[in-house]
């Protein structure tokens, strides 16, 4: 359930309950084990199951809220963490398809054929690149 006033708005990162800060002792693998509580790391997107980020420069966490009222996102890249927030899942997943996107073709590590170009939007991103690996569900082209 989306948040029942501002389902497709960013929100403020203030609005999460606990957040992943920046941290440089360690790699991406340090850093996804310290995740605060709701927070989860999100290795593999879209219908193949391609990685999200570039291990262990590069990882991608999502929180969901038990309420259902905020979703987060947040980046890490060499120690470096930005965090976003949002009133919807949808809204968070369609970011995380322009993250995902952006991460492949800057680094290589994703599909090999049909990627759309730089700074495409979610909605134009073709279906089978879009949205959590689900390794028993039925994607479409």
């Amino acid at each position: 359930m989306p948040h029942p006033l501002f389902p497709d708005d960013e929100f403020p990162v203030a609005a999460l309950p606990d957040w992943p800060e920046d941290d440089h002792t360690g790699d991406g693998y340090d850093w996804a084990q310290e995740l605060p509580t709701g927070w989860d790391a999100v290795y593999s997107w879209g219908s193949e199951g391609w990685d999200l980020g570039s291990l262990p420069y590069q990882v991608v966490a999502h929180y969901d809220c038990p309420l259902d009222v905020i979703y987060g996102m947040a980046h890490y890249i060499e120690g470096d963490v930005k965090v976003r927030a949002f009133g919807s899942r949808e809204a968070r997943d369609a970011a995380t398809d322009e993250l995902a996107l952006s991460i492949w073709l800057a680094v290589r590590n994703g599909p090999r054929q049909g990627l759309p170009a730089a700074d495409t939007p979610a909605a134009d991103i073709p279906a089978r690149f879009r949205g959590p690996y689900r390794p028993n569900a039925e994607h479409t082209q």
